[in-house]
């Protein structure tokens, strides 16, 4: 007796791999069917055998097909019935039974309108009513498996092959929304591609239903089809070919593709068997499945119920592949996966400040703080409707975890909610309300959209939630994190508000700590924090994560983590990683270490009282290396990731700390003095030509343009100034910058020389609006010189190109400094004059110029002529008075002042009428 050498597998574990094959595999898939995927649209053969016994007619014949019709089986029967109907009324008869037994899927037309249409065999009439999906009965099984064809790509999407006459696949496919390309072979014919790659190829090899003759007999079923035979080898070739509802009776077609398994090393075919009844020991002890166990790479499933198996494969199948563009589906092969398990080296540098991952995120060594559990809790009340609320979003500082937060709720929330569907946006990837809403809705499922970096897709998720408003989409849900500056900068509770329940992510709690502080001990990496008594350690963490809140660092728990584990050995902790840094490959021109040493420049620059202030992008950073933007993910921020050395949020890259950002910028001067210099210049230079290239100076480049403006020390602050210069030589701004960092760095007499310069080139600038501003910068520089009159004299210029109300309180300010100078030093009253007339102009004036430095300084003029028993003078009195002291000082002015002072006009009065 043959022995059984397989082991059936169940169709849940056939569920899964048929899953996998449509959404995560690259193999192409056929598949080869018969009469039960169709079974209870169409006759099953018993009914045909009877259809056939009645088309007789004559009782005598009906008992002689009694007496022949007697086979063990049904298919036996069904061939001794088709063989004594073929004798006794011809293959027409045959045929007709066929388009009869066909037309019963039919359940919209008459039984006589069925007979009627079957008898006159008109194709065309039978082709049009082929194509009427309304008057169709289809099986779940069927109907389920047209849509799993339409959702394969086309490159993976093999023919269907099948013994069926009906057309049911053919209606199946049109139903799912794509197209199909009907084939037959009555005879011998080849298995063949369709003109239209796009349309689904389905291959019917006994015969169609309404057109050629439809095979039944021994004879037919077996005589040999050498061109089947050939093309089925081709046509399967590398293919993973499922049979289902398909009994494997002894014909042509079963002993093609019985050569066609065997023939393993060259067709490359794998064979997955599904049998609706139990495979036992006796099932392959002769026959077809006898010889296919023992064929390579085949595989077996028992208890298969097509219509229960293929709808669930269609809806699993649904959930992956119908995902919106820049998003993706999170499901248990994404975020689970013992191949991946982190190592406690990657599960510590986590507690370094390393950007979190899937693995990461369920990795029990990682505890979930007390935010996921708000998060997970609130989410949890919108899905069930306890909430009318649509997005929960988790808001609070850089550095404060809610990446981590934000991973762990949408675990948890997959768990807890199966019958909701949980998409990741993908990086840079924008909400596309229609990408979104095109995932048709389906009765008790939940579709969760998790984002990090939510401040940057603040407008989409407000037309999403419209979208869904206006549509009636109750089943779309956000989970977002985002930076607390950035959620308001992006005006995200206005635009929001109304959607959105807020969980704010500031600090920890006691309980938090603990669980952190539990997590070091047990990996053994509690550093400096070993040093602290036990029972201090957590009120310690607690504490320092409550006190840098609000600070300039702006990341309380990575400050916390760092500073506990590490304290004063954190400088020791960054020379390090410059070390790592320093032995990977180049980095476009540059290398890894520089790439760092950039993003900590500016964020060491950063100050968030200053709107203009701004991290260091991706496409200034790309361009400074010579690299292609698509590439800083791969080359900077992924192996920077994996060191916590820098974390990205939207287009802009961020150390991971402030103090890791400052340590390493202290050690590259220490080490390398001249090393920050050059990168300085690389990145302003970059900037600068990104701004020319897209004739426009937005943020990120502003930042970097001007950056010498935020750099605190000196040098390297003359060094930015001097490379925007020298990248953009004709743009004034850049110049008075210049000027201004050279006065700063205690070099005046530098900066009057590039101020003497500029002020013979003057005609050739291309921002002259910038006047005013290089003006007043002249003469600071030159008061710091020792020239006071100068910086009378060049003040008194730029108050006569002010064009703001601001610039003019500002102007006013600036002279009534030196005037006061000239004043002590020569006791002259028309100098006292004039700063009493800046005591009267600006004093009455009102509005947003009487900001709290615009007071003070006020105050300060005031005081000095009140002590002089003067008193303010106004309007006219207070411009002329200005313009005696301007009209004194002129005559003797410095020669370096002559290119300016001869073009300008003469009143030092604003030339607008409404800034008088």
């Amino acid at each position: 007796m043959h022995t059984i050498s397989v082991r059936p597998g169940e169709e849940k574990a056939l569920a899964s791999r048929l899953k996998s094959l449509v959404t995560e595999e690259d193999r192409p898939v056929a598949f080869i069917t018969g009469s039960g995927i169709s079974l209870g649209a169409i006759d099953g053969v018993a009914s045909i055998i009877d259809k056939m016994r009645a088309s007789l007619g004559d009782p005598d014949e009906i008992a002689e097909f009694d007496r022949q019709v007697t086979g063990p089986g049904f298919g036996e029967k069904y061939q001794q019935a088709a063989l004594f109907l073929e004798q006794y009324r011809g293959q027409d008869r045959l045929n007709y039974i066929i388009r009869l037994a066909v037309l019963t899927a039919c359940p919209g037309m008459t039984q006589e309108q069925r007979v009627a249409l079957a008898r006159r065999n008109d194709e065309k009439a039978l082709k049009d009513v082929e194509r009427d999906a309304s008057l169709w009965k289809l099986t779940p099984a069927v109907e389920a498996l047209g849509g799993i064809l339409h959702l394969l790509p086309e490159e993976r999407r093999g023919p269907v092959i099948t013994t069926n006459f009906d057309p049911l696949l053919e209606i199946a496919v049109r139903k799912a929304g794509a197209r199909a390309n009907p084939q037959y072979i009555d005879l011998d014919g080849e298995v063949s591609r369709g003109e239209d790659p796009d349309a689904v190829d389905i291959v019917h090899v006994h015969g169609f239903w309404r057109s050629g003759d439809t095979l039944h007999t021994v004879s037919q079923l077996q005589k040999q089809r050498p061109q089947l035979d050939g093309s089925l080898r081709e046509s399967l070739r590398d293919h993973t070919v499922v049979v289902i509802g398909y009994s494997g009776w002894d014909d042509a077609f079963s002993r093609s593709l019985r050569a066609r398994v065997g023939e393993k090393n060259m067709v490359g075919m794998d064979l997955i068997w599904c049998s609706y009844e139990a495979l036992t020991e006796e099932s392959f002890g002769s026959g077809l499945l006898s010889e296919l166990s023992d064929a390579p790479r085949r595989s077996f499933y028992h208890g298969v119920d097509a219509n229960r198996l293929f709808p669930q494969v269609l809806n699993s199948s649904l959930d992956t592949l119908q995902c919106p563009l820049g998003w993706t589906r999170i499901v248990p092969s994404v975020i689970s996966d013992p191949a991946r398990e982190p190592s406690a080296e990657r599960v510590v540098a986590f507690f370094d400040g390393a950007e979190p991952d899937w693995a990461l995120a369920v990795d029990p060594r990682i505890p979930k703080l007390s935010t996921v559990t708000r998060l997970t809790e609130a989410v949890g009340t919108c899905i069930d409707g306890r909430s009318d609320k649509r997005i929960v979003a988790a808001v609070g500082p850089m550095g404060e975890g809610k990446t981590m937060a934000l991973r762990q709720a949408a675990v948890d929330v997959l768990a807890a909610h199966p019958d909701t569907t949980v998409y990741w946006r993908d990086a840079g990837a924008p909400v596309d309300p229609e990408a979104i809403l095109a995932v048709p809705s389906r009765p008790g499922r939940r579709m969760l959209l998790v984002s990090d970096d939510g401040a940057l897709v603040v407008d989409g998720l407000r037309d999403l939630m419209r979208a869904c408003r206006a549509r009636d989409r109750s089943d779309v849900f956000v989970l977002l994190a985002a930076q607390e500056r950035e959620w308001r900068s992006h005006r995200a509770w206005p635009l929001l508000g109304e959607f959105t329940r807020t969980v704010s992510s500031h600090g920890l709690t006691d309980d938090d700590g603990a669980l952190l502080v539990a997590a070091w001990e047990d990996l053994g990496v509690l550093g400096e924090l070993a040093h602290t008594p036990a029972r201090e350690r957590v009120s310690q963490l607690v504490r320092l994560s409550a006190e840098s809140l609000g600070q300039r660092k702006d990341s309380s728990l990575v400050g916390a983590m760092l500073q506990l584990r590490y304290g004063p050995l954190l400088s020791a902790h960054v020379e390090e990683m410059l070390l790592r840094l320093d032995g990977y490959p180049p980095v476009g021109s540059g290398t890894l270490r520089e790439s760092f040493l950039m993003i900590a420049l500016l964020h060491g620059a950063f100050n968030p009282a200053n709107p203009k202030s701004r991290p260091l992008t991706e496409r200034i950073l790309a361009r400074a290396l010579d690299l292609n933007a698509a590439d800083v993910d791969m080359t900077v921020k992924d192996p920077l990731g994996k060191e916590a050395a820098v974390s990205g949020h939207g287009d802009h890259l961020w150390v991971r700390h402030l103090s890791i950002a400052e340590a390493a910028l202290r050690l590259s001067r220490q080490q390398r003095p001249d090393e920050l210099s050059v990168l300085i210049g690389k990145l302003v230079t970059a900037a600068v030509s990104l701004s020319a290239a897209t004739a426009r100076l937005d943020e990120d480049l502003y930042a970097v343009a001007y950056l010498s403006g935020r750099l605190q020390e000196p040098e390297e602050a003359v060094v930015a100034a001097e490379a925007a210069t020298r990248a953009a030589p004709t743009r004034l701004s850049y110049r008075t910058s210049h000027i201004t960092t050279l006065r700063v760095a205690g070099r005046p007499a530098e900066g009057l020389r590039v101020a003497e310069r500029t002020s013979r080139e003057l005609a050739t600038m291309a921002d002259l609006e910038s006047k005013f501003g290089f003006l007043t910068e002249w003469g600071t520089s030159a008061s710091q010189a020792g020239h006071p009159e100068s910086n009378v004299l060049l003040t008194a210029l730029a108050l006569g190109v002010s064009t703001t109300e601001r610039q003019v309180v500002s102007a006013l300010l600036s002279i009534a400094v030196p005037l006061t100078t000239l004043h002590e030093n020569t006791s002259d009253p028309v100098h006292l004059d004039a700063v009493r007339g800046v005591v009267g102009l600006v004093g009455s004036r009102k509005g947003d110029s009487q900001t709290k430095q615009t007071k003070l300084y006020l105050a300060r003029h005031n005081s000095y002529i009140s002590d002089r028993g003067q008193q303010p003078l106004y309007g006219d009195d207070a411009w002329n008075a200005l313009q005696a002291a301007v009209d004194k000082l002129t005559p003797t002015a410095d020669a370096a002042l002559t290119p300016v002072l001869s073009t300008a006009k003469k009143s030092v009065r604003p030339g607008r009428k409404q800034l008088l």
